[in-house]
């Protein structure tokens, strides 16, 4: 051991002396040049620090002092200077040390203190962290289901919802969404976490705390089209924010964005529906006035109607309820229903995935909306113009006027009774996608803050997250939405007083016919009952959409109104038919299942709706309405078919009326099949 009061030269040939100084300033060494690395190692491991004085062909003077408190010697030669205990659970309370002290259990050193010079330099970690456990090259770590913004600073509870903590750090969790402010405050925290994983000395400083707030948790209101992540990144076919629209090669369906099929599967599936509705809507377009066989004397074309409204109106609803309900966890087998919901519902457009041909077709919902009133409209001003022409052509046939008048007036009926078909059927719909565009009503828009103290909000529209309610460019489609607002609303009010006019049959009365399919199912005094229905599937499809999604009201509503219409119609039984009677009932019952299905499974986690009992009933229940219908049809093809092999032609004019114009007297003719 060599002491440094007196000392003056190192002896030579001592390879790792144990030098033990008193505490002065400095020390001048002189090195030879044989023994400088033996002489340097033995300074360096006895908490020196020396820097090279001069140089001629090699370094013969070294500048060595002692390290003071608070820091310590490297054996590493690159190093100048003495460094300094890193703050943390680390001190140095003495001169000349290789090393630092750890603070006792619990404490620590700041970062605005540091280097710790005495134990009384470490403090207590603050809140939230293992007061249990060493305190690291942090301050302390955080508690399980704690985070952190600053190495050196306290841990934050993790929220209950939207986040993933762990190691000291908050992801965003799957399912949610997040925003910040600018793309530098992401990299930063993304450096911030990936930094705070380093447990040793190694760590960055510059990236030790994280200044901004972390944006807010939302719940995407898409089931699994948020991956989560720093980024917030979507899952494959999703985009924008809260990942809610449809990326290119998707499109929407029940809430969730599916790939495209080949452009052959397109274009087939969009020629079959349309070729589909347009022999349906022949079929009653030219139903026949002769009594179908059954159980009540109607046309076979009343018939027809009678099924067709209950069918579509059931899936209407049902496409509705599941469209509207976005927190519920459906049965997973409705992913591959949904088509058939849709092509059974009568809306054409989402059943065809037109935005897979090109995405030009890709319709937003003011485009939906401006497109629904035009098809009202336009299929109106169709039947009149052929009404008109018609009308026309007869007048100039060569027939007795009273042949002529009664031409006219079955002419008449038939268009008159197809316009208030085709609004009856259509009124869900064009009411959905009017009230999806009116600004004023509350559910129409959502407003979204990505900071909790409100400084980054953003208002989007339900019907398509990716239009911002606020923006002028969608001005006009407001004031018109606005101007149609009262179509949902006043329509069935004021068919109520043509109703109660011509609640009455009147042969002759062309208004009377046409205004029969709102009333000729039910019993005389129940002639307003489908006025209560319209209402009822108004409320189930598009009154729901007015809640907020995440609430309990939303789905507290649809039970409400589903179980009061089905124990009223139960009581009341208004359809005079048994068979439609029945099927009605059914399908009260089956919309009330599935509201408190979605009930049930809002709150349960999304394995638990993989039942196969669950799947199997939802399946059968939900496609028994049209399957019902169809058995119907084949037994009464059935029953006429000794008929119809005969004479397929007439039986089929039987079925879908004068299809060609000299077909004169047509009521005698087909008395003759």
């Amino acid at each position: 051991v060599v002491s440094c009061k007196t000392l003056k030269e190192l002896p030579r040939g001592i390879n790792e002396a144990r030098v033990v100084c008193a505490p002065t300033e400095s020390l001048f060494v002189i090195v030879y040049s044989r023994e400088r690395r033996y002489q340097l190692d033995g300074l360096l491991a006895s908490g020196f620090m020396c820097s090279k004085r001069s140089k001629r062909g090699y370094y013969r003077c070294l500048n060595c002092s002692l390290c003071s408190t608070g820091t310590y010697s490297s054996r590493d030669r690159a190093k100048t200077h003495c460094l300094k205990c890193p703050a943390g659970g680390f001190y140095q309370d003495e001169m000349g040390q290789i090393d630092c002290k750890n603070c006792s259990i619990g404490t620590y050193v700041p970062e605005i203190n540091y280097p710790g010079k005495s134990a009384t330099d470490c403090r207590a970690c603050p809140y939230g962290t293992q007061s249990d456990k060493p305190a690291g090259y942090r301050a302390c770590s955080c508690l399980p289901h704690f985070f952190r913004l600053d190495r050196f600073g306290p841990c934050s509870a993790c929220e209950e919802h939207g986040m993933v903590c762990q190691s000291d750090t908050a992801i965003l969790a799957p399912k949610y969404f997040w925003k910040f402010n600018s793309s530098e405050q992401m990299n930063h925290y993304k450096e911030f976490v990936l930094n705070i994983q380093i447990f040793n000395a190694e760590y960055n400083r510059d990236f030790s705390s994280y200044r901004a707030l972390l944006p807010t948790p939302i719940k995407c209101p898409f089931t699994d089209s948020c991956n989560g992540g720093i980024e917030s990144s979507c899952t494959e076919g999703y985009e924008g924010t809260l990942c809610a629209t449809c990326s290119s090669n998707h499109f929407l369906r029940f809430n969730r964005c599916l790939e495209c099929p080949s452009m052959l599967v397109t274009v087939i599936s969009c020629v079959l529906v349309i070729v589909v509705f347009i022999f349906l809507f022949l079929l009653i377009f030219w139903g026949d006035s002769n009594a179908a066989n059954g159980e009540r004397g109607g046309t076979a074309a009343d018939v027809v109607m009678s099924c067709v409204k209950i069918v579509v109106g059931f899936y209407q609803v049902a496409s509705g309820i599941f469209s509207a309900l976005l927190h519920v966890q459906w049965p997973v087998v409705l992913v591959s229903m949904e088509k058939y919901l849709k092509f059974v519902e009568g809306n054409i457009l989402q059943f065809a995935p037109l935005s897979c041909i090109d995405p030009v077709f890709r319709l937003d919902p003011f485009m939906q909306f401006c497109l629904s009133i035009s098809i009202n409209i336009s299929v109106v001003l169709l039947i009149l113009i052929y009404l008109l022409l018609k009308r026309q052509y007869i007048k100039k046939l060569e027939i007795s006027d009273r042949q002529k008048r009664d031409e006219i007036l079955h002419l008449k009926k038939s268009c008159y009774r197809n316009i208030f078909l085709f609004l009856l059927l259509s009124y869900p719909i064009t009411s959905k996608k009017i009230i999806n565009v009116i600004l004023p009503l509350p559910g129409v828009c959502e407003d979204v803050c990505f900071t909790k103290d409100g400084s980054d909000c953003i208002s989007l529209l339900k019907a398509d997250y990716s239009i911002s309610c606020l923006s002028p460019a969608n001005g006009v489609y407001w004031k018109l939405a606005a101007a149609c607002a009262i179509y949902p609303l006043l329509f069935p009010l004021l068919l109520l007083i043509p109703l109660y006019k011509y609640r009455e049959p009147r042969l002759d009365d062309e208004i009377c016919f046409g205004l029969k399919v709102f009333f000729e199912n039910y019993e005389e005094k129940f002639w307003f009952w489908e006025i209560i229905e319209m209402y009822r599937k108004l409320i189930l499809i598009s009154g729901i959409l007015l809640f907020d999604s995440k609430s309990q009201y939303q789905i507290g509503c649809a039970v409400i109104v589903a179980s009061v219409s089905g124990i009223t119609y139960t009581m009341a039984r208004p359809i005079k038919g048994k068979f439609e009677d029945r099927l009605q009932a059914f399908v009260l019952w089956t919309t009330f299942f599935n509201v408190c299905l979605g009930a049930i499974t809002m709150c349960q986690n999304p394995t638990e709706n993989e039942s196969i009992f669950v799947n199997v009933i939802f399946v059968l229940l939900n496609s028994a309405v049209v399957l019902i219908a169809v058995v119907k049809g084949l037994r009464y093809l059935k029953s006429n078919w000794r008929r119809f092999s005969s004479c397929p032609v007439r039986f089929f004019w039987k079925m879908c009326g004068r299809c060609r114009d000299g077909h004169r007297n047509r009521r005698s003719d087909l008395s003759l099949i």
